[in-house]
């Protein structure tokens, strides 16, 4: 799971320990990883790996590989890494806006093509990508972080069809707010207590790893009861 240390990635991953799966974890930060780590560990995960480095990296997608190739078990992938910077495009830092893309669309696409074989060599796989309604949902001031997301959504799909009869299910998340870190140093944000908690989109990623072999949830869309923000 990239992402991992925080938010949305860290409630998944206690919500997975309790159930008693192995997981490699990953994000840049490794000190957070490894209390994380040790967390999972005590609600009952099976194994934990720590895997810290950046999605950008092709060695970070070799050395999650190389971690994952020693479970047993389906393997399953979920793409959880980015952020999100907001403004006026045109008065933005543009390196900003090319790390936004880096991270949320060639990160995603970088482990994907990582351990896409070890699922092909199995039959069976199970990828998750953590995305947003600004994958479908047009935002003032978010011009590059709705492409990036737009982007990952249609990766997502061609993978699905490219896949499916091989054994490989795709499911994108598309939460609207949820309450995590990644408001923190923003000034103006919708109203955190209107947000959903991060719990609920992990849920719902535990719900797709979690389906039975006889199908295939190719996206799900969680709002706020207040609808999007």
């Amino acid at each position: 799971m990239t992402g991992a240390s925080s938010g949305i990635g860290r409630e998944t991953a206690l919500l997975l320990a309790k159930e008693g799966h192995s997981l490699v974890l990953n994000a840049r930060r490794e000190k957070p990883l490894n209390k994380l780590a040790e967390v999972c560990m005590a609600e009952g995960a099976r194994s934990v790996n720590v895997v810290a480095g950046d999605v950008t990296d092709q060695e970070t997608g070799q050395k999650i590989a190389a971690s994952v190739r020693q479970l047993e078990g389906e393997l399953v992938l979920v793409n959880n890494a980015g952020f999100v910077e907001f403004g006026e495009f045109h008065e933005s830092d543009i390196e900003g806006a090319s790390r936004m893309v880096d991270v949320i669309l060639t990160g995603t696409m970088r482990t994907t093509h990582a351990l896409l074989p070890l699922m092909l060599a199995d039959g069976k796989g199970t990828v998750v990508n953590v995305l947003s309604v600004a994958a479908k949902t047009e935002f003032p001031g978010a011009a590059a972080y709705c492409a990036a997301k737009a982007g990952a959504l249609m990766f997502s799909r061609a993978l699905s069809e490219g896949y499916r009869q091989k054994g490989v299910r795709v499911t994108s998340i598309l939460p609207g707010s949820t309450d995590t870190p990644i408001w923190d140093p923003m000034e103006s944000h919708p109203p955190r207590e209107d947000m959903m908690p991060a719990t609920a989109v992990a849920e719902a990623i535990r719900g797709a790893i979690n389906a039975p072999r006889d199908r295939s949830i190719d996206e799900i869309v969680l709002t706020p009861p207040k609808g999007i923000l």
